[in-house]
C-alpha cells in the first residue's frame, strides 16, 4: 500500500512539474514563432502596383529595388555573365536598345528569388522582354541583406522614353519605374 501511495505521489509531482514547465516552454517558443510568422505573413500579404523613378529606392514587399539608370543606347554594354551565350543581334531599322542598371536587395530572412526575366519594358505602345544575349547575370536567390546588380537590355522601337516594369513571383503587383524627366513632363502637362 505504501508503495502504491509513493508511486501515486511521484506521478502527481511529475504531472505538476510538467504542467508548470510545459506552458513556459510553449510561451517562449510561440513568442519567437509569432515574430517570424508575422514577418513572413507581411511579405505574402503585401501587394499592389507601385510607381517609382530612376535613382530612388523603391520598397517592393520585402525587397528594395533601385534603378540607377534607364535609357536608350546605340551601343549597349554587355554583362560578364549573360542569360544566353548566343551571338547578340543588332537592332533593325527604327529599333534601338534600352538599358537599365538595377539593384535588388533582400531585407528579410527568407531568401528571395531574383530573375532578370521577371523584368520587361514598355516602349511606346509595346511591352518587350529582356534581350537575353545582353542581359545578366543569371537568376539568384538572395539571403537577408544581400543584393544583386542586374544589367537589363531591351530592344524596341526607337525614340521613346522607356518604362521599366518588374513582376517578381513573390510580389502581387507590378512595379513601374520611369525616368525623372518623364515624371516631371507628365505632372506639368496635366
Amino acid at each position: 500500500m505504501k508503495r502504491r501511495a509513493l508511486i501515486t505521489a511521484l506521478l502527481l509531482v511529475l504531472l505538476v512539474l510538467v504542467a508548470v514547465w510545459l506552458p513556459g516552454c510553449k510561451g517562449a517558443q510561440s513568442a519567437g514563432s509569432i515574430e517570424s510568422t508575422s514577418s513572413t505573413a507581411a511579405a505574402t500579404t503585401k501587394s499592389g502596383n507601385i510607381e517609382g523613378t530612376v535613382g530612388e529606392d523603391v520598397a517592393v514587399g520585402d525587397a528594395i529595388v533601385t534603378v540607377r539608370a534607364l535609357q536608350s543606347t546605340f551601343q549597349p554594354a554587355t554583362p560578364a555573365q549573360r542569360l544566353s551565350e548566343s551571338t547578340p543581334v543588332a537592332p533593325g531599322a527604327g529599333e534601338s536598345f534600352y538599358q537599365a542598371y538595377v539593384r535588388v536587395k533582400n531585407t528579410v530572412v527568407p531568401p528571395l528569388r531574383v530573375d532578370p526575366q521577371d523584368f520587361s519594358c514598355a516602349i511606346g505602345g509595346t511591352v518587350v522582354s529582356v534581350e537575353p544575349t545582353r542581359t545578366g547575370p543569371y537568376a539568384r536567390s538572395l539571403l537577408e541583406t544581400t543584393s544583386i546588380d542586374l544589367l537589363l537590355t531591351f530592344k524596341g522601337p526607337a525614340g521613346y522614353q522607356p518604362v521599366l516594369m518588374y513582376r517578381p513571383v513573390w510580389y502581387n503587383g507590378v512595379v513601374s519605374i520611369r525616368t525623372k524627366a518623364e515624371v516631371e513632363e507628365s505632372t506639368t502637362t496635366t
